[in-house]
């Protein structure tokens, strides 16, 4: 009976396609959670989707430099890497058309990252012998269970390592690697990342330090993705439209867009907290969603780019990835190809040195790194070209940031803050469980969110 009753109410097929060709849905953020998340609705046949953007130009974080560091060169502005257990972005690039490079599939054979630290090369094998009891502690507090995983929240990295006792050069390159890694110091970051990224692995060695295998990248670039979706999307996208404003309007929300203002039924919001805090949300949303807004951390790793005339390390059977104490932290190849000529360096730092790297001309300081690195890859300094660019995201006014880093405190204890408040729901890489500063982070949030506004819809 209770069944019955529930089918006899349940919406009709009509209805529910009524409803998806009648409300109005506003997608805050052309980003990739919020082009994702407008392009299922759009599939799902919900009609009225508009994509609001502060910026002029769509992709959010995702974003590919065309030859600034010369003719046919190739880097990441942006987001780097799709790893091989990011399903949301390879489902895209398959649904797409788009080709991938596979990083673990070259013709130069196995090509090893480097790891230099205190003065000399430090291999994978080296490092997990180094880090076997560290490893032995790590592994009992992923099988400890949820109070256990709250309590390691609430310490920070740096506070674990000094409880394991952790010290030397193996310190120093948690340090150095956590930090480029997750983009803040390790005195500001949850020791969840120690917890659940540390895991050199010799039979694994493309994995790394830090359980990312950093596999794949987009043929002719990481934006093409957020590309096809605007151009499926068409003019539902509408560039340089600002939200200041969302408030309940009856059964609707009004949003305010400087002087102008829209009506709609559901909102997805997929704005990075950072910019979040510049909005007025007068509708119910909880405490706790509040709090995380005013107080979600995020890193502040930026990239330095140079030409390179020559790629020497490959000669030597490194892959040009050298995580470092040089103090410039890591860099590597983009869009590497086989040989050993020309091609691209992309140097990363998070933490005080990623907003450092705002300071200075980029071809002085990419010069400065390859002297660095004459003494792990020889022959760099002679290597660079002299045409380098710079992404500093810790400045860019749409972001201010790189991506989330959660403080201590925040992985385990900021896990609800972004549920549905009614018919306002929230996407990007910070409300992702398992992939937050990733691109699949927001891919994942994007489809989730739409499904979630399906399911008010009937």
């Amino acid at each position: 009976a209770a069944a019955a009753g529930a089918l006899a109410s349940a919406p009709s097929f009509a209805q529910v396609r009524r409803r998806r060709a009648d409300a109005r849905v506003a997608v805050i953020g052309a980003g990739l959670a919020g082009l994702v998340a407008a392009y299922r609705l759009v599939q799902a046949g919900v009609a009225n989707v508009t994509v609001y953007e502060a910026n002029r130009r769509i992709g959010g974080r995702v974003l590919s430099g065309r030859d600034v560091v010369g003719d046919g060169t190739l880097v990441e502005l942006g987001g780097s890497f799709i790893n091989s257990d990011h399903e949301d972005m390879l489902a895209l690039a398959r649904e797409f058309g788009l080709g991938l490079e596979d990083g673990q599939a070259g013709e130069d054979g196995t090509l090893a990252a480097t790891y230099w630290i205190g003065g000399r090369r430090r291999t994978l094998r080296e490092i997990a012998e180094e880090s076997r009891e560290l490893l032995a502690r790590l592994e009992s507090l992923r099988k400890a269970g949820e109070a256990a995983e709250a309590a390691a929240d609430r310490k920070s990295v740096a506070a674990m390592l000094d409880e394991f006792g952790v010290s030397g050069w193996l310190r120093t390159l948690l340090d150095i690697g956590l930090t480029q890694e997750m983009g803040a110091e390790p005195g500001a970051m949850s020791a969840l990342y120690l917890v659940e990224a540390f895991a050199p692995d010799v039979s694994v060695p493309k994995r790394g330090l830090f359980s990312s295998d950093q596999r794949f990248q987009v043929e002719g670039g990481n934006d093409r993705i957020p590309a096809s979706l605007a151009e499926r999307l068409g003019a539902r996208v509408r560039l340089g439209e600002r939200l200041s404003r969302i408030a309940p309007r009856g059964q609707a929300f009004a949003l305010a867009f400087g002087p102008r203002e829209v009506v709609a039924d559901i909102v997805v919001v997929t704005l990075p907290a950072t910019m979040l805090r510049g909005v007025a949300i007068d509708a119910p949303i909880s405490p706790l969603t509040r709090r995380a807004i005013r107080e979600l951390a995020y890193g502040s790793n930026a990239k330095l780019f140079g030409g390179v005339a020559a790629r020497p390390w490959r000669g030597r059977g490194d892959s040009g990835e050298c995580l470092n104490d040089f103090g410039f932290q890591t860099c590597w190849e983009d869009h590497g190809r086989a040989g050993t000529g020309a091609g691209t360096l992309t140097i990363f730092a998070g933490g005080r040195a990623g907003v450092g790297f705002r300071d200075g001309r980029p071809d002085a300081r990419v010069r400065d790194v390859a002297q660095l690195l004459e003494t792990a890859f020889p022959g760099a300094a002679a290597a660079v070209t002299g045409k380098a660019s710079r992404m500093h995201w810790p400045s860019n006014p749409y972001v201010g940031a790189s991506y989330s880093c959660f403080a201590p405190g925040q992985w385990v204890g900021f896990s609800e803050a972004w549920a549905p408040a009614g018919r306002i729901l929230f996407a990007g890489e910070h409300t992702s469980g398992k992939f937050s500063g990733y691109m699949n982070g927001g891919a994942e949030s994007g489809r989730l969110a739409a499904a979630k506004a399906l399911a008010l819809l009937g």
